[in-house]
């Protein structure tokens, strides 16, 4: 590849903004698209310029791109809109020779059991927490290779949870998932009840509720931003359905509601400086157990 090829951090999110334009337009020829490209919408080999090609209509004001220049790979989470219902819309693009190559779509359709108005509050929000412009110095940045397996430490930790295991998380770390903020949130624990939600996510995994989450799998880093901190992630939590109690560490006994198998297919930005996880944003998409992600 010639150095006229290689796109920069800036010309990357450039093209990630075309395509927001393209989806909004319904226009895939809007795009420097390879003859070989491929595309996927939540897990499902498709023709570009099907599925949510044919259903977006316009763009809400929130996004969220990471870029890579190393890869020639960009990440974007969005607010889009489907026949004018707010969607959280995630995307993987990947480039060779200025052309995209790849395009890896997931659009959160369904509503968390927590949160139906994702969308409205990350429009209110209008822009990510500015946690995430902040720039590490250039003598304090991890490789590639150890913000892979920071973000790899997180999901270990995740899988089979049993509030033995410790995450690389920094003091006051949150986590928000599909539009919504996850921990330090009392708003989400039942009255009366004792806090979950209200706690960091460092002290919600060692109570090790998250027993019942039976695999990370497929995790994938390909985007790595050094200068910011931030990884871009992807993976499967598989839920088998199997365990309907969890014993926390504190020694209460805590029901679990999943009386069938899913998975969650997931995209996952995680900010990382100092070597500890500062803050996650997190696009869930609720789908077949075991699903692949057709990459």
């Amino acid at each position: 590849m010639t150095a006229p090829d290689i796109l920069n951090r800036a010309e990357l999110v450039a093209l990630v903004e075309r395509c927001l334009d393209a989806f909004v337009a319904r226009d895939a020829a809007l795009l420097p698209l390879s003859a070989q490209a491929r595309y996927t919408e939540n897990g499902q080999l498709l023709p570009i310029g099907d599925g949510f090609w044919a259903t977006c209509n316009r763009a809400g004001s929130y996004r969220h791109i990471v870029a890579d220049p190393v890869t020639q790979q960009a990440g974007v989470m969005a607010v889009l809109y489907e026949n004018e219902i707010a969607v959280i819309f995630g995307a993987r693009l990947s480039v060779e020779q200025g052309k995209i190559t790849e395009i890896e779509v997931m659009v959160s359709r369904d509503p968390l059991f927590f949160n139906p108005d994702g969308p409205q509050r990350l429009e209110a929000m209008g822009e990510p927490l500015p946690i995430w412009q902040q720039r590490v110095r250039p003598e304090n940045r991890p490789d590639r290779a150890q913000l892979a397996a920071l973000a790899n430490a997180y999901f270990s930790v995740v899988e089979r949870n049993d509030g033995t295991k410790t995450a690389p998380f920094a003091p006051g770390v949150e986590r928000w998932d599909n539009g919504r903020r996850a921990t330090h949130a009392p708003d989400l624990d039942p009255p009366g009840a004792q806090p979950f939600y209200a706690l960091g996510a460092g002290e919600q995994l060692a109570l090790g509720y998250f027993r019942f989450v039976s695999r990370v799998r497929d995790r994938r880093y390909p985007i790595i931003d050094e200068e910011a901190g931030t990884v871009f992630a992807l993976a499967f939590l598989d839920h088998a359905g199997t365990m309907h109690e969890v014993e926390l560490t504190d020694g209460r006994i805590m029901p679990v509601a999943i009386k069938q198998p899913f998975s969650w297919q997931i995209m996952d930005m995680l900010k990382i400086t100092d070597g500890q996880i500062q803050q996650m944003e997190v696009l869930l998409n609720k789908c077949f157990y075991g699903m692949r992600s057709g990459w």
